[in-house]
């Protein structure tokens, strides 16, 4: 059977073992400086992601299939998804206990850097740092934003309006579902990032890449 990408979270993140995520915005400004001193500052390119990924050691075997996969998908040019395991969900509710079997969605999206959720629980609280996904456009593009300020649902369920960062794309929409729970970025191995760790009696160890945000 071919290989299907971009490779969902049970083929791929969910089995890799991963000891820490480190993500990045990339900062695309320009700066320029007028005679009065002012500088002024200009993005050149939408921010996208960026992510330093380490694996826990792993058994030979089990490293050998990594190392297929990632091989695989390289030269496939090939996407996957892949989410924080050190935040699976919200601060408060990193198992989404408290979440349950919600379904979140956009309430509202007053400009391209605030938005609100409903859907919620009542009084469900998100935290500066948390993270969130939700997929739009056709074909669907995946948008990958992390909460800039502490907010807390109505007893409806309903955000007040909050800041993400980065800023929204053209594109997002009120309705469409928000993922809090594993929320993944849809993502590219940056090239020659792959480092394929030491060997030792029965592990192998130190095995990492680099990744790219794939919209």
């Amino acid at each position: 059977m071919a290989l299907v990408f971009p490779y969902s979270l049970a083929v791929f993140a969910d089995v890799l073992g991963i000891r820490k995520v480190t993500w990045m915005l990339q900062d695309n400004r320009e700066l320029s400086g007028l005679g009065s001193g002012q500088i002024l500052q200009a993005d050149l390119a939408p921010r996208l992601w960026t992510g330093d990924v380490v694996l826990h050691d792993r058994y030979h075997d089990d490293a050998a299939r990594i190392e297929a996969k990632l091989d695989a998908m390289i030269d496939a040019q090939g996407s996957f998804y892949l989410y924080d395991a050190r935040r699976r969900g919200p601060t408060l509710d990193p198992n989404g206990t408290a979440l349950g079997a919600s379904v979140v969605k956009i309430n509202s999206l007053p400009n391209m850097a605030t938005m609100s959720l409903k859907g919620l629980p009542a009084a469900y609280k998100l935290s500066v740092g948390d993270y969130l996904h939700f997929d739009y456009g056709d074909p669907a593009r995946r948008a990958f934003h992390r909460v800039a300020e502490d907010v807390t649902a109505s007893g409806a369920g309903v955000t007040p309006v909050f800041t993400v960062t980065p800023r929204l794309r053209a594109g997002a929409a009120v309705d469409q579902i928000v993922t809090l729970i594993k929320p993944a970025m849809k993502c590219i191995v940056t090239p020659k990032s792959v480092e394929t760790g030491s060997t030792e009696d029965m592990t192998t160890t130190s095995l990492s890449f680099s990744v790219m945000q794939k919209l």
